[in-house]
């Protein structure tokens, strides 16, 4: 894993453009990761994981608690069917 700022950026491009392992960016300032990049090859493989994880954010978001709750437990039923 390599952590870069900014200003690293602006002398390595390639940083960004073509990462060759996971890259953290920090705030120069405050030292706080802002951002990840992948390569492309990792983001393939973990692609269906995020989406999944973003679908289960936004469920979590449009159901009430309750409701939220009885779709996981049915979800992960349905998991293990498959």
């Amino acid at each position: 894993m390599i952590v870069i700022n900014s200003s690293d950026i602006i002398k390595k491009p390639s940083f960004i453009t073509k990462p060759t392992d996971i890259t953290f960016v920090q705030d120069a300032k405050k030292h706080i990761t802002k951002s990840v990049v992948l390569p492309y090859e990792l983001y393939e493989r973990v692609k269906e994981k995020i989406e999944d994880e973003i679908y289960l954010y936004n469920n979590k978001k449009a159901l009430s608690r309750e409701a939220n709750d009885e779709f996981l437990e049915i979800e992960s039923i349905c998991e293990e069917l498959v």
